[in-house]
Order: structure tokens, then C-alpha cells, then sequence
């Protein structure tokens, strides 16, 4: 079983292809004006907050087991961990407000413009953000991790 270190450098790029991902679809689905994508894209949303819940827990453990290892200094650890809390708030409230727009929207025929197109301004911004915060943890040395998971 890999530590949480190396779990959290396998799981933390689903956010960063889902985010991405969802974005473009959910701007074709809105130009097409087609419902049924329109949904899929909520309901994606709302995945997509579920699947940061594992990446964020794997992120604070995985700093336990960083710290100390060679080349990884706290100045590379602090800016990514602050985005990163960042990132996560913001997209667990965009999951929230798709679920809240696919249950308030469920039975009323086609879900508002005006609330789909708040969306894709949020999911724009979980999408830059979630980048951001790729960014910063790609400026975290991973070598120490892979050399010592291949050791194991």
C-alpha cells in the first residue's frame, strides 16, 4: 500500500484534468444549449468536489511525511498548503451550488441560463485555481518520495 505521500502524488491530478475537463464541456453543453449535458456537467461538479475531499487529507498527511526529506523546504510546503485550502473551499462550494441548482431545478423544465452561466464563471475560477495550486506543488521536490516508494 503506498504511504500518503506517494497516493497523494497519484490522486492530486484528478482534480486538474477534472476541473479542466468539466470546464470545456459544461462551455459547449451552455453554447449548444443542451439540458441533458447541462446536467451531466452539474452532476461532474458535484463529483468533482466529492474527489478533492481524498486529495486535500492526502496532501496534509503526505507534509508529515515530506518535512525533513531532502531538498523539500517549508518555503515550497506553505504557499501550495495555503491555495490548496483555497482551491478546496471554492470547489466544495461550487459542488454545493450545482447540487442546490439540480435539486431547486429538477422539475421546473430547463435550468436557468443565468444560473448556468454563474456556474461556469465559478468552475473557471476552480479551474485556475486548482492549476495554481498544481503549480505550486510542482515546485515540491517529489524525488525523495519516488526514491524511497521504490525502495519499499
Amino acid at each position: 500500500m503506498p504511504d500518503s505521500a506517494y497516493l497523494h502524488l497519484l490522486i492530486n491530478h484528478i482534480p486538474v484534468f477534472g476541473a479542466g475537463t468539466v470546464t470545456l464541456f459544461f462551455f459547449y453543453s451552455i453554447l449548444r444549449k443542451n439540458e441533458k449535458m447541462n446536467k451531466m456537467c452539474l452532476i461532474s461538479i458535484v463529483f468533482l468536489s466529492l474527489i478533492t475531499i481524498p486529495v486535500v487529507i492526502s496532501g496534509n498527511r503526505a507534509e508529515g511525511k515530506v518535512k525533513g526529506l531532502e531538498g523539500i523546504t517549508e518555503e515550497n510546503i506553505e504557499p501550495h498548503q495555503d491555495i490548496a485550502m483555497k482551491s478546496f473551499y471554492l470547489t466544495e462550494t461550487a459542488g454545493m451550488l450545482a447540487l442546490i441548482g439540480l435539486i431547486a431545478f429538477r422539475r421546473k423544465g430547463p435550468v436557468p441560463a443565468w444560473f448556468l452561466i454563474s456556474m461556469l464563471v465559478i468552475l473557471i475560477f476552480v479551474s485556475g485555481m486548482i492549476i495554481y495550486t498544481a503549480h505550486l506543488g510542482g515546485k515540491i521536490s517529489h524525488s525523495g518520495i519516488m526514491e524511497k516508494q521504490i525502495k519499499n
